[in-house]
């Protein structure tokens, strides 16, 4: 395949030049008869013309006439660039520095200089075609006989099944690897217990590493076994402050802004992370200083970031890293390896054909096709992301003739020349959108609705002439490279991003390397082509004397974690004249120069957090379409904002801005506070019928009447998605005046967050009081906050797709009935979660005996700061996680799944041992704990526990359990694998099993803060016990433990802290593998440390040994 001359994105800037130009022609009565329109008609068609010989050239391109073409393929990139900005110009809707008597004279006499731009432009054009012909017939009869007849940008026609289908979360041919991998997670580890082992899953790029590490990450086995998952993708440059920024982020950790203090970071870390069974994911970690040639400095790094974390208190914490490199995983000390080799030739002709024939049933597709797609499996090198790509490429079309040159093409020698082939058959319009992503480093994380609007101000995304608006377009272009594999989805926990695999971004790089350019050290060469440059915060200052800045159309500054940008080059804005996106995120600059104003294209501005105050010239961007400003800036801004009215994209703080409705086109989200002024007032939102994300309308104590609050036309603002209505604290409203208010701020149905806060009415709206009309609300999450008044709740068990529910300090409430579920067979019928906190007259809820069903999908149910509640109904049996704190029926209560299997077993920790018999629980509810934590619990009747059928771990703590209560407990748990006593001021011995047959499954015991326990005698009537804890049991001694020691299915024994123990017994069980001796005696602590004398030959043997 020929390399490309002057970067692929030729013919899609053509492109958006030509729609720009036809535009202009079709609005024909503003230019009456001075030949703009036959001019503007000539542009059009010579684009057209000159994009198919450009798209001709850079398909056909001759290797020995490379120079010529680029040459060319130069002059007409500048020449169409050019005809953008004056065709930008000709935007009447943009204020013009002169008024339009003034230029409609200038166009009379000659002189207007947009007219004379846009001839001058065409005659460039046109001299540009008129040396098109010579070079395209070189081409062609230069040209090879390879790949070149399938790129470019056309997109395949013909035979079409349907939309593109995501296979990301199937895995094929890698089932060794993975069982291997979850048997190593979750068993135990036997190696050096004073460090959390390492695994590194290595391979080449393309092998599906990440996708790995992702299955065990979602593994049921893998989650049921970590107390923590945290997953980090470090970025090259990354050192050890952000890697450790990282990974407390990654634990919901929130790092200061200004934060600089590593050592702070270490011991946050430390609290959260050390003492909790974790799983780490360090996601390709290959970049290192070359300079490094031992990588002794890299090991460091690593060693200073995990430091907190290697040496926890919880054992069977694990690290897995993804690699290319060896070298990586010997330098992190990996005492696992699993290499991924090619994916044999059957998972990858299943991958080829999962991602190529969808749903379809591959039996009813033509012989002929199923034949070429096994010889294409074939050539496919057995690597999966290859596989994905070239499939999802070919699923959009079944012709033969198509699916056979991809078959005869030469380009699967090597993976870059694949995914090359797969770029040039993306839809043109996606090209550019994907391209551009070079900017951002490898790893970056990217937001959808960021990079969306970053295309809308390159006018990448091309209206569908129908009402979609530019933002959803762009959103549907985001989700096609995601489904062709040009992105990749990450979810951890319950955020989402986007990243794109590596190989994939060095084909962006590649695709766009004479157009984009990520500046990241001196040493980087800028062509002179280039129109779109990230550059770090600390090459900022030479970028004018290696670059022409008057051509770039993007400029982004990235952030350097190891120096800071206070003050950009006093010159830039003048210079970046065509600029039409500028992000000063990586900055610290507190200031920005009135000479931004020289910006006249901007149509994207994203400022640092620093800057506080907007300057006066910014109010003069006109084409600005996205201003954003990061949460927390406090920023300032003229109140000739509001003249901007461009503005799509106000992301920042809105409460303050004086006549925000005039800003009619704004689709984002707006923070309204309403007052008795002009610009405040509720009817100045009825225009915004734009509005996509949140609108949260504040203060509406001043509102007087529903006839007021109708003016803001709520109901017909349809694209709002979260919406939040709030009171003031300190209001006097007359509570059936806010009624009428509320009444009057009714939402459209198709709202999918509705939150009320601090609502003054004693009654409910009428949109949601009558169960009828209730029932025609779509809203999935409902929010009522601080409505201290309100008394009867409205039956929101009408709302057919409410998901969350919450009710927060509803003082007034006193008793939920049931018409709280509404008049339909299913109340609630498709809530998730519902929490009541902070309802102190709350005392009944009821759900009396009728013929319906009512939350059939709860998960959780939070049930917080009711002191009077004493009547509850029946846990529904859909439910998997139950909180309860401070009610009038059990003080603490946390009931949690144990395990994401569909055969869902229970963990219950509470203080009450009453509730598993009085009716709170289902039986069936009850026969699935499989985790018990008994805490300050002083009313167990140890023999009701034997209902407890499938119980394997108990905790006991702060308890007056006696020996013969503890022997009765264990004499009922048949199937108890796993004892914890802790805090029990009675307890004394373990009690003896009369039968070997019990407690066979007995594994591990553990005894914590006991001082009265004095005796382990009983220890061999458990035969099954494999791991053995005593700490800080002040009354253990040697003559704690029997005579004849002969467990020999102990493997661990740990002895922390007891201050009394002066020598050890004699003969060890022959099984036991780690011994940990912390604390005890100093006298014994001081034998032991010479590793000589009695006390050392009796532990000699025992492999690993902790002693301290």
């Amino acid at each position: 395949m020929v390399e490309a001359v002057a970067g692929w994105l030729v013919c899609p800037i053509i492109k958006i030049v030509m729609d720009k130009a036809k535009s202009c022609a079709s609005d024909r009565i503003r230019w009456l008869s001075d030949g703009v329109p036959e001019t503007l008609k000539r542009l059009e068609n010579l684009l057209y013309q000159l994009r198919a010989v450009a798209g001709a050239v850079q398909r056909q391109g001759s290797p020995d006439r490379s120079a010529d073409l680029r040459a060319w393929l130069q002059q007409l990139i500048d020449a169409v660039y050019e005809a953008k900005d004056v065709l930008d110009d000709f935007d009447d809707s943009v204020p013009p520095p002169e008024s339009p008597i003034a230029r409609f004279g200038k166009r009379i006499l000659g002189a207007d200089e947009r007219v004379n731009r846009l001839k001058d432009v065409v005659d460039k054009l046109e001299a540009v075609q008129a040396t098109s012909r010579t070079l395209m017939l070189a081409a062609v009869h230069g040209s090879g006989s390879g790949s070149g007849d399938l790129s470019g940008h056309h997109q395949p026609h013909g035979g079409a099944t349907g939309s593109v289908r995501h296979h990301e979360h199937e895995v094929f041919g890698r089932d060794r690897e993975r069982q291997d991998m979850v048997s190593w997670l979750v068993g135990t580890s036997d190696g050096d217990a004073r460090s959390v082992p390492v695994a590194a899953i290595t391979g080449h790029g393309g092998m599906g590493k990440t996708t790995l590490a992702q299955l065990l990450f979602e593994d049921q086995k893998v989650v049921s076994t970590f107390d923590l998952k945290i997953w980090i993708q470090p970025d090259a440059t990354d050192n050890e402050f952000e890697l450790a920024r990282q990974i407390l982020q990654s634990v919901n950790v929130e790092v200061p802004g200004g934060m600089k203090n590593f050592n702070w970071l270490q011991v946050k870390l430390q609290e959260e992370v050390s003492l909790r069974r974790f799983l780490l994911v360090i996601d390709d970690v290959w970049n290192w200083n070359r300079e490094d040639i031992n990588g002794h400095a890299y090991r460091e790094m690593w060693s200073k970031v995990l430091a907190p974390i290697s040496h926890g208190k919880a054992t069977g914490s694990k690290i897995v890293i993804t690699t290319r490199q060896k070298m990586v995983a010997d330098l992190l000390h990996a005492s696992k390896e699993v290499w991924l080799d090619d994916l044999p030739a059957d998972a990858i002709w299943s991958l080829f054909k999962r991602c190529a024939f969808g749903e379809d049933n591959i039996d009813k597709q033509p012989q002929a096709l199923q034949d070429i797609g096994r010889k294409i499996a074939e050539k496919l090198k057995g690597s999966p992301m290859v596989a994905k790509a070239v499939g999802q490429m070919l699923e959009g079309s079944r012709r033969v003739t198509h699916w056979k040159r991809v078959l005869d093409m030469d380009s699967f020698d090597n993976v870059s020349k694949t995914l090359e082939l797969c770029y040039h058959n993306l839809p043109e319009h996606l090209q550019p959108c994907f391209a551009i992503c070079s900017l951002f480093p490898k790893n970056w994380r990217f937001k959808r609705d960021k990079l969306v609007k970053i295309w809308m101000a390159l006018d990448f995304i091309q209206a569908d002439g129908g009402n979609t608006q530019l933002e959803d377009v762009g959103s549907d272009y985001f989700d096609q490279l995601v489904d062709r594999s040009f992105f990749h989805r990450q979810r951890v926990g319950r955020r989402r991003y986007y990243y794109i695999h590596d190989l994939m971004h060095n084909l962006a790089e590649k695709v766009s390397q004479f157009d984009c350019v990520r500046v990241e050290d001196a040493t980087k060469k800028i062509p002179k082509t280039i129109r779109h440059v990230s550059v770090s915060s600390d090459n900022i200052a030479q970028l004018k004397s290696r670059c022409e800045l008057k051509r770039l159309h993007t400029l982004l500054i990235l952030k350097n974690p190891s120096s800071s940008l206070d003050q950009l080059p006093g010159d830039l804005f003048i210079e970046l004249k065509g600029l039409r996106v500028l992000s000063l995120e990586g900055c610290n600059i507190v200031r920005l120069s009135e000479k931004i104003v020289n910006l006249k294209h901007l149509r994207y501005l994203a400022l640092c957090k620093s800057i506080t105050r907007l300057p006066q010239a910014v109010t003069k961007l006109y084409r600005l379409q996205t201003f954003s400003s990061p949460k927390g800036s406090g920023l300032e801004v003229p109140a000739e904002i509001v003249d901007l009215k461009r503005l799509r994209h106000l992301d920042m703080d809105t409460s303050k801005i004086t006549g925000i409705g005039k800003l009619v086109h704004l689709q984002g989200s707006v923070k309204f506070h309403v007052k008795k002024e002009k610009g405040h007032t509720l009817g100045d939102l009825d225009g915004m019928s734009g509005l996509r994300k949140e609108l949260h309308i504040k203060n509406l104590d001043v509102v007087k009447d529903k006839e007021e609050a109708c003016q803001a036309g709520i109901n017909r603002k349809e694209n709002v998605k979260v919406l939040e209505l709030e009171w003031n604290s300190t209001g006097k409203s007359v509570p059936s005046d806010a009624a009428e208010v509320l009444d009057g701020l009714e939402p459209h149905q198709y709202v999918k967050k509705l939150i009320i806060r601090r609502y003054h009415g004693n009654r409910s709206p009428n949109w949601l009081s009558e169960s009828l009309k209730a029932s025609n609300f779509y809203i999935k999450y409902l929010h009522l906050i601080n409505c201290r008044k309100w008394e009867a709740m409205p039956p929101l068990g009408q709302l057919p797709c409410l998901k969350v529910l919450q009710l927060k300090e509803m003082t007034s409430v006193q008793k939920i009935s049931c018409d709280f579920y509404g008049t339909k067979l299913t109340g609630f019928p498709s809530l998730e979660e519902l929490e009541f906190d902070d309802m102190p007259q709350w005392v009944e809820w009821t759900q009396e005996e009728k013929n319906i069903e009512v939350f059939p999908k709860l998960r959780k149910l939070r049930l917080l700061n009711c002191p009077e509640l004493i009547k509850v109904p029946h846990l529904p049996l859909s439910v998997r996680k139950v909180t309860v704190k401070n009610t009038g029926f059990v003080s603490q209560l946390k009931l949690s799944s144990s395990s994401p299997s569909k055969a869902c077993k229970f963990a219950l920790d509470t203080c009450s041992a009453t509730i598993l018999t009085n009716g709170l629980m289902h039986q069936q509810q009850v026969e699935a704990i499989a985790i018990l934590t008994l805490r300050n619990c002083e009313d167990v009747k140890f023999e009701e526990l034997e209902v407890l059928t499938s119980l394997k771990r108990l905790q006991i703590s702060h308890s007056s359990i006696n020996d013969e209560q503890l022997g009765t407990c264990l004499r009922v748990l048949q199937g108890l694998t796993w004892l914890e006593i802790s805090n029990c001021n009675t307890i004394t011995c373990l009690p003896w099993m009369e039968s070997s047959e019990c407690l066979t499954k007995f594994h591990e015991l553990c005894i914590q803060q006991c001082p009265e326990f004095s005796s382990l005698h009983s220890l061999p009537s458990f035969a099954a016990l494999e791991s053995i804890l005593i700490e800080n049991c002040s009354k253990v001694t040697m003559e704690s433990f029997p005579t004849n020691f002969n467990n020999n299915s102990l493997r661990r024994l740990s002895i922390m802290n007891c201050a009394e123990l002066e020598s050890l017994p004699s003969g060890f069980p022959s099984s036991l593998q780690v011994l940990h001796l912390i604390g005890c005696k100093p006298t014994l602590m001081t034998q032991l440390q010479v590793e000589d004398g009695p006390e050392w030959d009796k532990i000699a043997s025992i492999p690993f040994k902790q002693i301290r």
